[in-house]
Formats: structure tokens, sequence, C-alpha cells
């Protein structure tokens, strides 16, 4: 449960469904409620196959570049760190959104699904959660987590669709920099972890 719940906490944190939702409207401003709530399904689907697969090809793709659990461990972690930071000063992160302009004909699936909400911080998240421990149990536990962000990620985009703007302004500052602050957290952890498993 514990591995569960760091790993919703962390994936949470890390896309910012409710940060994404603005970005989602604007993307689909055109759009009627129900081709938006159709967008949304896709949006969701795809961020769950991207960081499905981080989960369950993470640990081989490691071994085949040679680099140790803990130094992968510590090094996402700082990645993990420096875009808590970015967010708490109530900007977007820069590692984790694309620059390109956004516009109607974009895709759904790119840029906004990927790399704006499974970016490459979500990526190193979901390889780092499955550095950590092995086996069927852990793997499933951490689908499961990945799952459940996409869930929250497409009910946060139906709502959005249905409702038309929402957490502009003021409360979109307050939910990046909350998220942000727990980024901080989440990477701490993991720069502490990676380093004192790779010394001692």
């Amino acid at each position: 449960m514990d591995t569960f719940v760091q790993a919703l906490a962390a994936l949470l944190a890390i896309t910012n469904p409710i940060g994404a939702a603005p970005i989602f409207l604007s993307i689909t401003e055109d759009d009627t409620p129900a081709v938006r709530r159709r967008y949304a399904a896709v949006a969701a689907f795809t961020v769950f196959v991207v960081l499905g697969l981080a989960v369950l090809g993470g640990r081989w793709t490691l071994k085949a570049f040679g680099i140790s659990l803990p130094a992968f461990q510590a090094a996402g972690g700082l990645v993990i760190v420096l875009m808590g930071l970015e967010m708490l000063q109530g900007s977007p992160t820069r590692v984790q959104h694309s620059e390109r302009p956004i516009s109607e004909e974009d895709n759904i699936l790119v840029p906004f699904a990927m790399p704006m909400v499974a970016g490459p911080g979500a990526i190193t998240t979901a390889i780092t959660l499955a550095s950590q421990s092995a086996g069927l149990r852990s793997d499933v536990t951490l689908l499961v987590a990945v799952a459940a962000t996409a869930l929250l990620l497409f009910a946060v985009l139906a709502v959005s669709a249905s409702a038309g703007s929402i957490m502009r302004g003021r409360a979109a500052t307050i939910v990046l920099r909350f998220m942000g602050l727990i980024l901080v957290a989440i990477g701490a952890q993991y720069v502490f972890d990676g380093v004192k498993a790779f010394f001692f």
C-alpha cells in the first residue's frame, strides 16, 4: 500500500492533471464538449501506455546501458528536484513542457499527452519507482498507480471539457507551486536513498 501511495503521489505531482487542464482547453478551444471528452480519453490512454512502458522496460533499459539502480535513482531525483524548484516559482517547468507553440491543429497526442504530461520528468519518475524494487507484485502495483493517474487525468480533463475554463490565474499558480513542493520533497528522498545505496 505504501508503494502505491508513494507512486501515485509522485506521478500525480509530476503529471499535474489540474495544471494540464487549461492547456488542454486551449488546444481544443474550438471543439465541442463531446469531442473534448473523446480527446481526454485519448490523452489519458496515451499517458498510461507511455508510463506503463517506462515501468515495465525501465530496469532493462538501465541494464542495457550499464547504469546502476542507485546512480539512476539519484540522478532521477535530482531532475525531479530541479523541476519542483521551477514549479515553486509559479511557472511550468521547462524540462516537462515543450516550448513549441500550441495550436488547434496540433494532434492531441503531441505535444499534449507527450511530452507535456508524460514527458521526461514523468518517465524518469516511473523508471525510478520501478528501479526501487523488483518483482511481479511491485510492477503490478506501479501499473495500478499509473492507471489511477491516467484515470484522474481523464476525470479532470472531462470535467474541464464540460465546465469550460477552470484553474486559471491565481488558482492555477497555487496548484503549480504546491505540486512543486511535493516534487522537491520526493526528489530529495530519491537522491538521499540513491546516494545511501551507492556508498553503503
